[in-house]
């Protein structure tokens, strides 16, 4: 994780290959512990930001969790995309 010149760390920037997306979430650095509901998370998604409290973040990512999951038991097949992103090996 890298820091970067603003008093915030970087906690993800990566660039799908399958896809080009290009994901970044930026959080302000505090100690273990501190982040409050003042505090917000930086999420870009190609050349969008979205900025949210922390709870608002962590809402955000357990919805999209339960949509991926739905997606799957319906799709099943897209796992494979899964795997691929992480080069998992059966």
């Amino acid at each position: 994780m890298a820091t970067n010149h603003r008093d915030e760390i970087d906690l993800l920037d990566m660039i799908w290959p399958e896809t080009g997306l290009q994901t970044v979430v930026r959080a302000p650095v505090r100690a273990k512990d501190t982040l409050s509901e003042d505090d917000r998370i930086d999420l870009e998604i190609d050349f969008v930001t979205l900025s949210l409290t922390p709870l608002e973040f962590i809402q955000l990512a357990s919805a999209m969790r339960m949509s991926v999951d739905g997606m799957l038991d319906q799709h099943p097949s897209l796992q494979r995309a899964v795997v691929a992103a992480f080069d998992i090996r059966d």
